[in-house]
């Protein structure tokens, strides 16, 4: 083949190469001085069988959902229990099982948990005498800690001293046979026991007759400062003073006792019942249920509390059984003073958080 040939042959090949080239448009060639000339190249398109790897698309984490805690626990209270020792109180509240006791010896160190309680009362026991320590309450539905417990509690504080923790009955002749007639014997909560007392006192003479050297038997009360207080005042007037007349005397002396003693646990008790002989004597002694239901609606509104000792007194009418009535048909034998001694006992270790032995 000639040289013209081959020529010819290459140009028509170059021709249908390109005729077989996809392209949108290409731009003529020319010549630039000094440079060679510029073609521009086709864009070639994916087949249409072949497909692209897609690019991952990040999907968004779906939001925690919130721990809903219990609420934080209210009310929380400390007072002086023994020279090592001190009860804490608090207010119960609905879907807590557990309460967790914290205690530090800074208000903003570190606190480890002490203890856990289904109650709401607790002694914390084991501390330093002059050493100062601080305390809070989480609420929880589990004993061991959860995410689920509630916040810290208001901190409260006490710095500890020695002390004797000192239990007062406050009355009337009743209350005063307990130091004689076997009702202190049979009684052991620890600490020192007595009792203010007098014959013949009632809710107005306890706070006005002098008999206590000098001093009423509410001054006398103030005075000592009582871990805890009884008061066992009514049965001298209920037969023939009006209720109301004796809540207003109440209330007055629940009101100074709560300004001047705000540590002392105030318990007010029910009026004991009488003989079926001594309500005939005096009729005047159906008021006794009805003070006794007012009495506990008074407590109650003051925050203080109200026990009704007095079941184990009753026969199946309500009246103040035989074997515990003397003559009078309303004072208690020996027998009596020993089941409320053994009765309170059981009550008073319950209300610190001790049990009932």
């Amino acid at each position: 083949m000639n040289q013209k040939k081959r020529v010819v042959l290459t140009v028509c090949a170059a021709a249908a190469i390109v005729s077989l080239v996809p392209f949108r448009s290409l731009p003529s060639a020319t010549m630039v001085k000094g440079q060679e000339m510029a073609t521009a190249l086709p864009e070639v398109t994916p087949d249409a069988g072949v497909t692209s790897t897609p690019v991952p698309t990040e999907i968004p984490a779906t939001p925690a959902v919130p721990v809903k805690k219990l609420p934080s626990v209210k009310k929380v209270k400390v007072v002086r229990f023994s020279t090592h020792s001190v009860k804490l109180t608090w207010k119960k509240q609905k879907k807590t099982k557990y309460y967790h006791v914290f205690v530090s010896t800074k208000k903003d160190g570190k606190y480890r948990k002490k203890l856990s309680t289904k109650n709401n009362v607790c002694l914390v026991k084991k501390l330093k005498n002059k050493k100062k320590y601080y305390f809070y309450i989480t609420a929880g539905k589990k004993k061991q800690l959860s995410e689920t417990d509630s916040n810290p509690s208001k901190v409260v504080s006490k710095k500890m001293k020695t002390y004797v923790r000192t239990t007062v009955f406050a009355g009337d002749s009743i209350t005063e046979g307990l130091t004689y007639e076997g009702g202190f014997a049979h009684m052991p909560i620890g600490g020192k026991k007595r009792t203010i007392a007098y014959r013949g006192l009632n809710t107005v003479t306890f706070h006005t007759k002098r008999v206590f050297h000098g001093r009423t038997g509410l001054q006398k009360l103030i005075a000592t400062k009582p871990y805890r207080v009884y008061m066992m005042l009514g049965m001298n007037e209920i037969h023939y003073q009006k209720i109301s007349n004796m809540l207003s005397e109440y209330r007055d002396m629940l009101e100074a006792i709560k300004q001047s003693c705000p540590d002392t646990d105030i318990i007010v008790c029910a009026i004991s019942p009488v003989t079926r002989a001594e309500k005939a004597r005096h009729p005047g002694f159906w008021q006794r249920p009805v003070f006794n239901r007012k009495l506990k609606k008074l407590a109650k509104k003051m925050s203080v509390t109200y026990l009704d000792y007095t079941d184990f007194l009753k026969d199946s009418k309500g009246y103040l059984k035989a074997a515990y009535a003397t003559g009078d048909g309303y004072h208690w034998k020996p027998p009596a003073y020993a089941k409320f001694g053994k009765m309170l006992a059981k009550y008073d270790r319950q209300r610190d958080g001790r049990g009932g032995k």
